[in-house]
Parts: C-alpha cells; structure tokens; sequence
C-alpha cells in the first residue's frame, strides 16, 4: 500500500483553510492548537506533505517549551502509542504512523521519528522516510547505532550519496574503525553506481526521450561496460563522448571516475588531474583510490618535466632538485593517507615501500611491522622487514623473516624467488656462502637469468677452485 503524496492545490478549500489556520497558529506560539489541527487534517490527508512537514516542525517546538516534569508526563503518555504503532507496523502501516504522530506530539524524539521512518517505508513514502532520518540526525549525529539507522533508510530509499555522508561521519568519528571505513568504502561504491547519472535516469522512458530529444550523447553501451577498448582511437572516441555528456550538463561520479582513467591511458595527465579532483567535490571527500590516482598523473607530469629539464641542458643539481621535490610530494600525500586512515594497512605498506625507496630504512621498518597485518601483503612485508634488518646488520633477525616467510610459501613463484634471493645476498654478508649457495641454487633450478643469480653461483665455484 504506497502513499500518494497530495500537494496544497490539490486539496479541497475546506483542508486548505484550516492548514492555513494551523499556520497562522504555530507562528503564534499556539504550538499544541497547531498541532491538533495538523493531525485532524493528516488522519483524512496523510499524504499531505506540507502538513507534515509543518506538524515536525510544531511538535519540536512544542517539546523544547517544555520543562522538566511536562517532558516526563509527555514520555509516559507518547509510549502507549509507540507500543501499538510497532505493533501495527506490517499490518497496517498507515495507521502506525498516525501512531507515530500522536507520540510525538505529545514528546518530539527519536523513537517517535524512527516509528514514521519505518511506517513509511512500508507506505513507499520516501519523502517522508528520509525527512524523519534526517530529524534523527538532527538530534544525535554521533551514536554509530543511531547513524546505522540512518544510513540504512537511506538506503532503501535510493539516497546513496546521502548514505556516504553517514558513513563518512562515522569515519570522522572512529578513524581507526575498520568497520566503519569499510562500510565508507561500500557507500562509496555505492554511490558511484547510483548518483545522478547522465548514463541511467530515474525513468528509464523518460531518460530515452529527453537524450533523444537534445544534445546529449547516447551512453547506455558505456554505462554497462559493454565496450571494449582496443586501440588508443577507441579510448579518444570514448573520452569525446564523456566529455560531451558533461557539457550536457548530466554527470555522476563514475562519469568522473571512467573519464579520468581514460586521460591518464593517453597520457592527459593534468586533464586526469582536473577530472579527478572534480569527482572529489562531488564526492565529498578523498578516498584513497582517487588520491592515489591523482598522485600518479602527477608523478607522471613530474617525469616529463625531468625530461624537459635534460633535453634542455639544465645542470644535475637543478634535476636532482626537481627529483627531490617530487619525493617530498610522494612523502607527503603517503604519509597523509596513513593519518586519514591509519588501520588501512594497504596505505600503511605503500608508504613503507617509499620510504624503503628513499632510503629512510628505520620509519620503513615500522611501517612494513604495520603492513604485515594485512594478509595481502605479509609475505611481502615480512620479504622487505628481513631486508631492513639486512641494512641495518642485524643478519640473524634478518634471516628469521626470510625464513618465516619461506615457510609459508609452498611454490617456486616470483616471491619465494625473492625471498630466497635476499636470504642468500645475506647469508654471503654473514660469510656463510655455503647457505648463500643453496638460496642462489633454488632459483637458479626453476629460473637461470634471475638478476644476477648466475653470477653469484659463478663466483662460488670460482672462490672454490681458487682454494682448491
């Protein structure tokens, strides 16, 4: 059973005169007068939203002017219609937010709102579910089990962006939550899919008409992936058709998203840049994902101007300068993602793998101890931590990692041949090139050429016979 929302010109003269009365009322003070007035009109007209809107407004109003006691009483007597308005929820959803109304004329609070949230979510009566969450909010935005009700009539409502800002507060809230970061996460994907999309409307027919009709591209083929990308034609035809559907005015995240992988994959980085910064407003907020993206089209601009730089014969000292700044750029954004999520062990082991690059052996270590948390990374992370040890001649803890990772590795893959490769180059530094052999020997079984593997065995047997 849907409720039909009724607009003010809809309505016989009889209910718009007393809706007019009930206003003049409420901005009188007469907040209880008002509010019965409201409530005789939404028991004939529930889908009246005007009305509704008014009646939130008055039965606030009317709880903040009262004091202690009067509080007390209106809580006790709003109970008995919370109790029988749960109880009518499913089987007559309507009359439950009546119930909803009459609690809350009596005590405005969140049990109350959360009675028509629900009611009228079994009523299709979206409007008035998500006002009555957002009044929710408006009362407590820091409970995460009041902001999980939000989020979630939100999301039966179709609201994903709105969805995100709560999850997003959450984050704010508890960011060492991993629970509330990946529910961020989802939120976020979520809404990619669904905000405003110039490449899926609301009514599918009228979405058919109105791109017919104007200047806007047909997108449907791009919208469910159905392309395939072959040639670097393909990605500009694709990139010509994006941009059109934006001039058009019809933009959504994804849009934002698509477009900017496709400059970056012709190697338009500042206009990745611009793109991906623009989806960030959108957004709201600066995933990793997106951070991540943007730094590596500006990593790329940073080479080219290397390039520049060497082509037009500037000194080694101005190049090294240039690199130097790049790094504290990297060094920066890294770090800046670790503060914003810093129980994302996967931006914990990036900025550990730069700060290894850059030389910074100690803060690399602390970072690899974070990193190899996450099941993803602990063999590579446990790899890098024996190299650490390795750097700083602490060769015995150094081999404990090598081994501890070996032991879990149960093929000769890329990783175990890493692995086995860092545990002989320290073996050799210990002095114990008997070890070091059987590491080199290893790999050198499954794959002859591995970096200098080959050489290393020569030398061993060349050492040997120069003894012999």
């Amino acid at each position: 059973m849907a409720l039909e929302k009724i607009e003010l010109k809809d309505l016989p003269q009889a209910y718009r005169s007393a809706f007019t009365r009930a206003q003049e009322v409420i901005r009188n003070g007469s907040y209880e007068y008002g509010v019965e007035l409201l409530k005789d009109i939404l028991k004939v007209k529930p889908g009246f939203w005007d009305a509704r809107e008014a009646i939130r407004d008055a039965q606030r109003e009317k709880t903040e002017h009262l004091g202690g006691f009067g509080k007390f009483i209106g809580g006790f007597s709003a109970n008995k219609f919370l109790i029988k308005g749960k109880a009518l929820l499913k089987k007559n959803p309507l009359e439950a937010l009546q119930c909803a109304e009459e609690a809350l004329s009596r005590l405005y609070n969140i049990p109350g709102l959360k009675l028509v949230a629900d009611a009228a979510l079994e009523l299709e009566a979206n409007e008035v579910a998500n006002a009555a969450a957002e009044a929710i909010e408006d009362i407590d935005s820091r409970t995460d089990s009041i902001l999980d009700y939000i989020a979630n009539v939100f999301e039966k409502t179709g609201q994903a962006a709105r969805v995100l800002k709560v999850r997003q507060r959450q984050v704010a809230l508890h960011p060492k939550d991993l629970n509330a970061i990946a529910k961020m996460r989802a939120a976020a994907a979520m809404a990619s899919m669904s905000s405003t999309s110039f490449l899926e409307d609301k009514n599918a027919s009228a979405t058919k008409s109105r791109v017919a009709g104007s200047k806007a591209p047909n997108m449907s083929d791009l919208e469910h992936g159905d392309r395939i990308i072959r040639s670097e034609d393909d990605i500009k035809e694709m990139i010509r058709r994006y941009e059109e559907g934006i001039a058009a005015g019809q933009v959504s995240m994804e849009v934002y998203r698509k477009l900017g992988e496709l400059y970056q994959r012709v190697n338009r980085h500042q206009e990745a840049i611009d793109t991906y910064t623009k989806l960030v407003e959108l957004q709201g907020n600066l995933d990793p994902v997106v951070d991540r993206a943007i730094e590596k089209s500006q990593v790329a601009l940073y080479n080219a101007y290397f390039r520049q730089l060497e082509d037009t014969g500037h000194s080694a000292e101005e190049i090294a300068a240039a690199k130097q700044e790049m790094i504290n750029y990297r060094l920066e954004r890294a770090h800046e993602r670790v503060r914003k999520y810093p129980n994302d062990l996967q931006v914990r082991y990036e900025l550990a793998c730069l700060l290894w690059d850059i030389g910074d052996v100690d803060h690399a270590l602390e970072e690899f101890q974070h990193s190899q948390r996450n099941p993803q990374r602990k063999l590579e992370s446990m790899i890098y931590m024996g190299r650490c040890f390795a750097a700083k001649e602490r060769y015995d803890m150094a081999i404990e990692q090598f081994e501890g990772a070996l032991s879990e590795m149960k093929y000769m893959d890329k990783d175990k041949m890493k692995a086995l490769y860092y545990e002989g180059t320290t073996y050799e530094a210990m002095g114990e090139h008997d070890k070091a052999l059987e590491c080199f020997k290893q790999i050198y079984a499954v794959n002859v050429s591995y970096l200098d593997v080959a050489d290393r065995i020569n030398a061993y047997y060349d050492r040997q016979k120069e003894k012999a």
